[in-house]
């Protein structure tokens, strides 16, 4: 991953839900944390919920450096669209009224995309400020920033948001709408990650995610990251072959082995069919066969991640 020596992109880890973003992006973010550089992630959770599914129990006492660096944060596209109609109106009291009013109620919950494009605007912010100096103190909030996207559809969602803003309205949000539009269309501002398993549905969808990130968005990955996969894919053809013979015995095989040998080879022809589809670089994150906690299965997961394509 890029170093803090200069202005880092914004990461997205994005793809099909169930397939490991979340658990991949606090392992990113930790990682760095760890290294004494400080990391932010943006979920797509809200707190609470993200607590309940990934723990970070124990991260002040067994990793001290690591928790003064690492930072969560749930962006809310509602607040994000109060605080500038604060910013826009001096008036508390006039502010007041329009937040309370039923028609700014209704604008923020019925027009299409409002609440994506806040939430864009916010996370372009905080990637610029990292970006725009880095020896200021604003810069030094942290070094490294991940978007956990939520899944496909939703994502693909909000990214197409600016572009309808930019083409189809007028005024500040179509600026915002064309601000964003030139924000993603600079490959250099950002560090796309699709993230998948080896699962046929979670292939598929990573295959047609691709395509239309490259066809309507003009957007490219960085890197495929093949999540929970098993160490016989880190094998050759030859190699797994080979091991499937060794691991066999006078022509009859164990039924738990044979179950682990055919898992493999569907393993493998769909890693093959991905890099076959889409022209980027892979990378694979190996199955965890055992961990107590949460945070030792992030730590394990943290070192896996050493090399990601930099910026």
């Amino acid at each position: 991953m890029p170093t803090p020596a200069g202005p880092l992109p914004l990461t997205i880890l994005c793809g099909k839900g169930g397939v490991g973003k979340t658990t991949l992006s606090l392992a990113l973010a930790l990682r760095h944390a760890d290294q004494g550089r400080t990391a932010l992630v943006v979920t797509s959770h809200p707190l609470p919920e993200l607590a309940v599914s990934v723990s970070l129990t124990g991260l002040k006492e067994k990793h001290p450096v690591a928790a003064g660096n690492l930072f969560v944060i749930h962006l809310n596209p509602r607040e994000i669209l109060d605080g500038q109609v604060k910013q826009q109106i001096p008036s508390q009291l006039l502010a007041d009224a329009v937040l309370s009013s039923r028609i700014y109620q209704s604008l923020i919950e019925v027009a299409p995309g409002l609440k994506e494009l806040a939430f864009l605007s916010q996370l372009q912010k905080l990637t610029e400020e990292r970006a725009s100096a880095p020896g200021s103190e604003a810069a030094r909030k942290f070094d490294l920033l991940v978007w956990d996207a939520p899944a496909t559809g939703h994502f693909l969602q909000t990214l197409k948001v600016s572009r309808n803003f930019d083409i189809y309205l007028s005024g500040p949000f179509a600026l915002l709408g064309k601000q964003l539009t030139h924000f993603f269309s600079e490959p250099s501002h950002y560090a796309l990650l699709p993230v998948t398993t080896l699962e046929e549905m979670a292939v598929e969808e990573t295959i047609e995610l691709c395509q239309k990130l490259g066809e309507e968005l003009a957007m490219r990955p960085r890197a495929i990251l093949c999540n929970l996969t098993s160490p016989l894919l880190a094998a050759s053809g030859a190699a797994a072959a080979e091991s499937a013979r060794a691991m066999s015995s006078e022509g009859t095989t164990n039924p738990d082995l044979q179950f682990i040998l055919d898992r493999s080879a569907i393993e493998r022809s769909l890693f093959e069919r991905l890099r076959a589809s889409v022209e980027t670089e892979f990378r694979t994150v190996e199955r965890e066969p055992r961990w107590e906690t949460d945070l030792d299965l992030l730590l394990a997961v943290s070192r896996r991640l050493e090399g990601l394509p930099d910026n």
